[in-house]
């Protein structure tokens, strides 16, 4: 069993079949085929059920999934070595939360690539639990979190900024502060997302009623849906900072001793690459002038 083998079955996981795993790897689709057989020779039994058409995990395949992924991962960390000598070089997988990739990230990214051409940057929008999951299981190299700083097994945490968060209302809200409206909606980002339990807890501490809900993934969905007079939410104040200036939204601050926080996080095991020690660099060089 070797490293090719492997690759080809962790590409058929993700891709959903033999087919675009072919295609994506530029391999004939029995040269995929014969690759599975070689891991299922190997274990004595099979890592796919096969319904028609259709391959889906097994739980063993799905044990063997979970160990392959770190695994690989270090094998892109080997092989990025040739390039890693004189310029940062490869690929760099970064998670973020959508507000900070929107607001905070964008002009380093802008700054990290005119420097760094050859790396390749590849970003996902997750949530932190998720986020952290990852950078645990090798599928992140590191992660710009927006939550509460919290002790992390296995995950080093540098603490960049204390992110300004409030309780954004509509303009044409009839109050300055979060009273029972029943016109508007609540507006919650997506379940797991770090905040949305701090509106939560905001919501029951002044006896807010929370039957009329709505929820999405998107801020900047939100964000149009507070300017529509749809609802009330809890954001970032940097995702609407334009729009209180200009009187299109108000907003109540929201203070706490235990602030929401931008943080980097990285597997204590993860080797500092030079592209992603570059990336690190920049982004705390931004965060000192933030505000």
């Amino acid at each position: 069993m070797e490293i090719r083998h492997l690759l080809s079955f962790k590409e058929i996981v993700e891709q959903g079949s033999f087919i675009k795993a072919a295609q994506m790897l530029n391999y004939a689709q029995s040269s995929i085929t014969s690759h599975v057989r070689v891991i299922e020779d190997y274990y004595g039994r099979p890592v796919f059920d096969r319904l028609g058409k259709r391959v889906v995990l097994n739980s063993f395949g799905e044990r063997l999934y979970r160990r392959v992924l770190p695994l690989l991962a270090g094998y892109d960390d080997l092989c990025g070595l040739k390039n890693e000598v004189g310029e940062p070089a490869g690929q760099l997988r970064i998670g973020a939360p959508e507000s900070t990739m929107l607001y905070r990230l964008s002009p380093v990214l802008q700054k990290y690539k005119s420097m760094y051409p050859k790396v390749e940057l590849i970003m996902h929008n997750l949530i932190c639990s998720v986020m952290r999951g990852q950078l645990r299981d090798g599928s992140l190299d590191m992660a710009v979190l927006l939550d509460r700083v919290s002790e992390e097994d296995e995950l080093i945490c540098k603490p960049l900024f204390d992110e300004p968060m409030c309780v954004v209302l509509p303009r044409e809200y009839p109050a300055d502060e979060l009273i029972n409206s029943p016109a508007h909606a609540v507006l919650y980002t997506e379940t797991g997302c770090s905040y949305r339990l701090i509106f939560q807890q905001l919501l029951v501490d002044k006896d807010i009623r929370a039957d009329n809900i709505i929820e999405t993934a998107s801020v900047e969905v939100i964000k149009q849906y507070l300017l529509c007079n749809i609802g009330v939410s809890f954001l970032p104040e940097i995702v609407v900072r334009k729009e209180l200036d200009d009187g299109r939204l108000k907003a109540t601050p929201w203070k706490s001793l235990d602030p929401i926080r931008v943080q980097i996080l990285h597997h204590k095991d993860k080797w500092i690459s030079p592209a992603m020690a570059e990336f690190m660099r920049l982004l705390e060089e931004a965060a000192l002038g933030w505000g």
